[in-house]
């Protein structure tokens, strides 16, 4: 005789939100340096960043916001690849994308060393998500972007966004959502 099974749910990757408090913050510089091996069309300092920002679209918030996805244990999987004008912006963007992920691509990118390759996921021509680390091969690399793409496709969306202090701690305050 063969006993039921749970009925527990099952856990889904995440997407969370992340803000910079300022083109002076450290994790920005590191994240846009990451990115402009993975993207070097859109190699930007944070500096020129905020030159092309409106001081009025800058959230009350935060400054800048991004989106990640995480996996179930909170292994970072992937990272948006743009840097958005507020956190309120980057989750009507990944709501948005979360909706298209069958048009979206897996393109392995090589890194700045020869042992080391990333990946970007594109719909069309857009970049609109970018590995969170390097890879050893080049097949390494795209099987980890198509296990991403395919966990962006059922992740949950979180509801808050994750704040930074002046001390270099983290809070995170729930984010208005329609």
């Amino acid at each position: 005789m063969s006993e039921t099974l749970s009925d527990r749910t099952v856990r889904r990757a995440r997407i969370v939100f992340d803000t910079f408090r300022s083109i002076h913050d450290p994790r920005l510089g590191a994240w846009l340096l990451f990115r402009s091996h993975l993207l070097p069309e859109w190699s930007i300092t944070a500096g020129s960043l905020g030159e092309t920002t409106p001081e009025a679209a800058l959230s009350p918030v935060g400054v800048f916001g991004v989106w990640r996805l995480l996996a179930t244990n909170n292994r970072e999987l992937a990272r948006c690849a743009r840097v958005f004008a507020s956190p309120r912006a980057a989750f009507d963007a990944v709501v948005a994308e979360q909706a298209r992920v069958e048009e979206m691509t897996v393109t392995a990118v090589r890194g700045p060393q020869s042992t080391t390759h990333g990946w970007v996921i594109r719909r069309g021509d857009r970049p609109v998500l970018t590995a969170a680390r390097w890879y050893e091969s080049a097949s390494e690399a795209a099987a980890a972007g198509r296990a991403a793409s395919n966990a962006l496709g059922t992740a949950e969306i979180a509801q808050g966004v994750s704040i930074g202090t002046a001390s270099g701690r983290r809070t995170r305050v729930v984010m208005n959502t329609p």
